[in-house]
Protein backbone atom coordinates (compact mmCIF):
# COMPACT_ATOMS: atom_id res chain seq x y z
CA UNK A 1 0.00 0.00 0.00
CA UNK A 2 3.20 2.54 0.71
CA UNK A 3 4.13 2.12 -2.87
CA UNK A 4 0.77 2.89 -4.38
CA UNK A 5 0.42 5.68 -2.17
CA UNK A 6 4.11 7.11 -3.25
CA UNK A 7 3.60 5.98 -7.02
CA UNK A 8 0.02 7.65 -6.38
CA UNK A 9 1.60 10.90 -5.11
CA UNK A 10 -1.51 11.75 -3.10
CA UNK A 11 -2.14 12.71 0.47
CA UNK A 12 -3.85 10.13 2.72
CA UNK A 13 -7.91 11.58 3.63
CA UNK A 14 -8.55 8.12 5.64
CA UNK A 15 -5.53 5.42 6.64
CA UNK A 16 -6.73 2.45 6.12
CA UNK A 17 -9.46 0.98 7.99
CA UNK A 18 -10.73 -2.27 8.25
CA UNK A 19 -14.66 -2.62 6.39
CA UNK A 20 -16.91 -4.91 5.36
CA UNK A 21 -17.47 -5.00 1.69
CA UNK A 22 -21.30 -3.56 2.59
CA UNK A 23 -19.82 -0.19 4.00
CA UNK A 24 -17.13 0.74 1.40
CA UNK A 25 -19.17 2.66 -0.65
CA UNK A 26 -21.39 4.53 2.18
CA UNK A 27 -17.93 5.74 4.29
CA UNK A 28 -16.22 6.49 1.19
CA UNK A 29 -18.88 9.46 0.32
CA UNK A 30 -19.50 12.60 2.04
CA UNK A 31 -22.72 13.62 3.09
CA UNK A 32 -24.16 14.73 -0.09
CA UNK A 33 -22.86 11.40 -1.43
CA UNK A 34 -19.69 12.74 -3.58
CA UNK A 35 -16.64 10.36 -3.74
CA UNK A 36 -14.47 11.68 -0.34
CA UNK A 37 -11.17 11.11 -2.64
CA UNK A 38 -9.89 8.07 -4.25
CA UNK A 39 -11.79 5.25 -2.68
CA UNK A 40 -9.38 1.96 -2.64
CA UNK A 41 -11.11 -1.03 -1.29
CA UNK A 42 -8.02 -3.20 -0.48
CA UNK A 43 -7.75 -6.77 0.59
CA UNK A 44 -5.56 -9.97 -0.24
CA UNK A 45 -6.65 -12.83 -1.80
CA UNK A 46 -4.62 -16.17 -2.76
CA UNK A 47 -0.91 -14.22 -3.45
CA UNK A 48 -2.24 -11.25 -4.54
CA UNK A 49 -2.98 -7.47 -3.31
CA UNK A 50 -6.14 -6.70 -4.61
CA UNK A 51 -7.22 -2.63 -5.05
CA UNK A 52 -10.12 -2.09 -6.20
CA UNK A 53 -10.91 1.86 -7.34
CA UNK A 54 -13.96 2.63 -6.39
CA UNK A 55 -13.79 5.88 -8.12
CA UNK A 56 -12.42 5.12 -11.47
CA UNK A 57 -9.52 7.66 -10.43
CA UNK A 58 -6.54 5.58 -12.11
CA UNK A 59 -8.58 4.78 -15.25
CA UNK A 60 -6.93 5.63 -18.47
CA UNK A 61 -3.44 5.35 -16.29
CA UNK A 62 -0.95 4.16 -19.55
CA UNK A 63 0.88 0.92 -18.79
CA UNK A 64 4.07 2.78 -18.94
CA UNK A 65 3.25 4.55 -15.83
CA UNK A 66 1.86 1.45 -14.37
CA UNK A 67 5.51 0.69 -14.59
CA UNK A 68 6.28 3.12 -11.93
CA UNK A 69 3.91 1.34 -9.53
CA UNK A 70 4.64 -2.56 -10.22
CA UNK A 71 8.03 -2.73 -10.69
CA UNK A 72 9.63 -5.81 -11.70
CA UNK A 73 5.95 -7.66 -9.83
CA UNK A 74 3.73 -9.24 -11.81
CA UNK A 75 0.73 -6.83 -12.02
CA UNK A 76 -2.76 -6.94 -13.98
CA UNK A 77 -5.32 -3.79 -13.79
CA UNK A 78 -8.44 -4.59 -15.07
CA UNK A 79 -11.29 -1.86 -15.10
CA UNK A 80 -14.36 -1.33 -17.01
CA UNK A 81 -17.62 1.16 -16.88
CA UNK A 82 -20.57 -0.51 -18.69
CA UNK A 83 -22.07 3.23 -19.11
CA UNK A 84 -20.45 4.39 -21.31
CA UNK A 85 -18.81 1.50 -22.75
CA UNK A 86 -15.27 1.50 -21.21
CA UNK A 87 -13.18 -1.09 -20.36
CA UNK A 88 -9.37 -1.56 -20.02
CA UNK A 89 -6.55 -3.94 -19.30
CA UNK A 90 -2.92 -4.08 -18.48
CA UNK A 91 -0.73 -6.49 -17.78
CA UNK A 92 2.83 -6.17 -16.63
CA UNK A 93 5.83 -9.06 -15.29
CA UNK A 94 9.45 -8.09 -14.80
CA UNK A 95 9.12 -4.53 -15.56
CA UNK A 96 8.17 -5.05 -18.67
CA UNK A 97 4.26 -4.54 -20.54
CA UNK A 98 2.80 -7.73 -21.37
CA UNK A 99 -0.37 -6.36 -22.77
CA UNK A 100 -2.18 -2.93 -22.41
CA UNK A 101 -5.71 -3.09 -23.94
CA UNK A 102 -8.08 0.02 -23.56
CA UNK A 103 -11.68 0.24 -25.74
CA UNK A 104 -13.51 4.07 -25.26
CA UNK A 105 -16.70 3.12 -27.39
CA UNK A 106 -17.26 7.07 -27.79
CA UNK A 107 -13.63 7.77 -29.20
CA UNK A 108 -11.95 4.74 -30.94
CA UNK A 109 -9.04 7.35 -31.76
CA UNK A 110 -8.06 6.40 -27.94
CA UNK A 111 -8.00 2.58 -28.28
CA UNK A 112 -5.16 0.50 -27.61
CA UNK A 113 -4.29 -3.10 -28.10
CA UNK A 114 -0.89 -4.07 -27.43
CA UNK A 115 0.80 -7.15 -26.88
CA UNK A 116 -0.02 -10.53 -26.16
CA UNK A 117 0.86 -13.17 -29.34
CA UNK A 118 -2.42 -14.39 -31.31
CA UNK A 119 -1.29 -18.06 -30.02
CA UNK A 120 -1.84 -17.19 -26.14
CA UNK A 121 -4.75 -19.20 -24.13
CA UNK A 122 -5.88 -15.77 -23.28
CA UNK A 123 -9.57 -14.64 -24.24
CA UNK A 124 -9.11 -12.21 -26.76
CA UNK A 125 -10.48 -8.57 -26.20
CA UNK A 126 -12.16 -6.81 -29.07
CA UNK A 127 -14.50 -4.26 -26.90
CA UNK A 128 -15.18 -3.92 -23.38
CA UNK A 129 -17.72 -6.32 -22.49
CA UNK A 130 -14.43 -8.79 -22.63
CA UNK A 131 -13.04 -6.95 -19.76
CA UNK A 132 -15.90 -6.73 -17.86
CA UNK A 133 -16.16 -10.52 -18.26
CA UNK A 134 -12.69 -10.81 -17.22
CA UNK A 135 -13.57 -8.27 -13.97
CA UNK A 136 -16.48 -9.97 -13.04
CA UNK A 137 -15.64 -13.67 -13.65
CA UNK A 138 -12.21 -13.12 -12.11
CA UNK A 139 -12.11 -14.74 -8.45
CA UNK A 140 -9.90 -12.74 -7.08
CA UNK A 141 -11.70 -9.62 -7.10
CA UNK A 142 -13.57 -10.47 -3.86
CA UNK A 143 -13.74 -10.54 -0.46
CA UNK A 144 -16.26 -9.92 2.24
CA UNK A 145 -13.70 -8.08 4.25
CA UNK A 146 -10.74 -5.55 3.43
CA UNK A 147 -9.45 -2.21 4.06
CA UNK A 148 -11.02 1.15 2.76
CA UNK A 149 -8.25 3.69 1.98
CA UNK A 150 -9.17 7.19 1.03
CA UNK A 151 -6.73 9.44 -1.16
CA UNK A 152 -6.80 12.83 -2.20
CA UNK A 153 -6.22 14.22 -5.85
CA UNK A 154 -2.74 12.86 -7.06
CA UNK A 155 -1.61 11.91 -10.46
Amino acid sequence: MKRFGTWFGASELMAPTPVAFSEVVPLSCDENGQWRGLALYVYSNACWTVFEDLTGAVASTPAADWLGFSEADEFIYAGYNDAIGYGEFVHTRDANILREYLYVEDDPSANIDRGYPSDTAVEPLTTWIEVARFVDDDELACSEKGLLWILGPGK
